[in-house]
């Protein structure tokens, strides 16, 4: 081999040995690259922390909301990182709601499957709180109806605002009532009357979130904006709408009945609702004696003038929205509407009056159908 020949060879070698050499970074480097990004995004938070963590994905969470409560449950190491790799697996809309029981020691791909699977949801149970019940009714009908593992009393007693603090609006609910030192429930008329899914296993506190958050997003809806103009707080108008809701059950009266009360508060006249009584003696009827009406309390509407002290049910959107949209017409300043009695038992309706006078009429000719009623 001449010395030219022997040249080239030995600058090929090099060549190769460069490349070889090169190559081998390049893979030290992606190997320690992959190793890295491993250890801090997709490996365990804690390979050796197998405690069960019980989450809950409610149904319709996003991507995001998901990578949110797992990691606020410190079980994924980095949200983008568990967002793009549920991505790149194309499995995002096939992530299923539910209750899991996750542990830190289990990576993301683990994680994932298990929430492809959903083997570990509690089972739901569908319940319908009707309007105009108080917190009394609600727990009975939870308990005796739908076999919740509490106590009627358990679920009254978690109806206080100390735990439900990232709810800002019960914050401005009176400090009597947050104590309550009268009331029931402190939150009581702020447990929105829906249908919801609940799990078989849900808390009061579970159940009242549900509540809760539908309650705000009716408020901010349909009322907040009217209530501003009439500067009505919102616990003004919720307990107004409970009041309006207890006396309604025809859909165009919820206003007129609206309208009367709040030419009776403009007038600093006893509202004189008879669903107050109802709350304090805890019964479902329209006629009462006298000593009934004249109980001791800041939600006797017939020996107190202004609204009572707090919501005496659970309003739904008609009444909420009646609360801050009287019918107009009977706002009359000459002659407005001030009575109403119940006209028929049976279909709810009243008759309206701005005569006092012919309300006694009224009330005389139709009172002793109200005997012994059941709402």
């Amino acid at each position: 081999m001449s010395q030219r020949e022997n040249g080239l060879l030995n600058r090929f070698l090099r060549q190769v040995l460069i490349y070889l050499i090169s190559l081998l970074i390049v893979a030290g480097i992606i190997y320690l690259g992959i190793n890295l990004a491993y250890s801090r995004y997709i490996m365990p938070v804690d390979v050796n922390n197998t405690e069960s963590i019980e989450i809950e994905i409610p149904r319709g969470s996003s991507l995001g909301k998901i990578s949110d409560i797992l990691y606020e449950n410190n079980l994924i190491r980095n949200k983008t990182v568990f967002k793009l790799y549920v991505d790149i697996s194309n499995k995002t809309s096939k992530l299923k709601a539910g209750k899991y029981n996750l542990s830190r020691d289990m990576d993301l791909g683990q994680i994932m499957d298990e929430l492809l699977t959903g083997n570990a949801a509690v089972d739901t149970v569908k319940i319908t709180i009707i309007e105009g019940w108080d917190i009394r009714k609600i727990a009975r009908y939870l308990v005796n109806e739908k076999g919740f593992q509490f106590t009627e009393q358990e679920f009254v007693d978690a109806a206080k605002v100390e735990n439900f603090t990232d709810y800002v609006f019960l914050q401005d609910i009176p400090e009597d009532r947050k104590k309550k030192e009268v009331g029931i429930a402190p939150i009581e008329g702020y447990l929105f009357p829906d249908t919801y899914l609940v799990y078989e296993d849900a808390s009061p506190q579970d159940i009242m979130r549900k509540m809760l958050t539908q309650f705000e997003k009716v408020y901010n809806e349909s009322v907040l904006e009217k209530a501003q103009e009439l500067e009505m707080s919102m616990d003004d108008v919720v307990i107004l709408a409970s009041v309006i809701q207890r006396e309604a059950r025809v859909s165009e009266e919820f206003p007129k009945i609206s309208a009367v009360f709040h030419n009776r508060l403009k007038k600093e006249m006893p509202l004189g609702a008879d669903s107050t009584i109802q709350f304090l003696v805890n019964e479902d009827r329209w006629a009462f004696s006298n000593l009934e009406l004249e109980i001791e309390s800041p939600y006797n509407t017939y020996q107190n003038t202004g609204l009572p002290i707090g919501p005496i049910s659970s309003p739904g959107r008609l009444a909420l929205t009646s609360a801050v949209n009287p019918y107009e017409e009977w706002m009359d300043s000459k002659e407005p509407y001030l009575y109403f009695v119940l006209k028929d038992p049976k279909t709810g309706e009243h008759v309206f009056n701005t005569n006092y006078e012919q309300h006694l009429k009224d009330k005389e000719q139709y009172e002793s159908s109200w005997k012994n009623i059941d709402d």
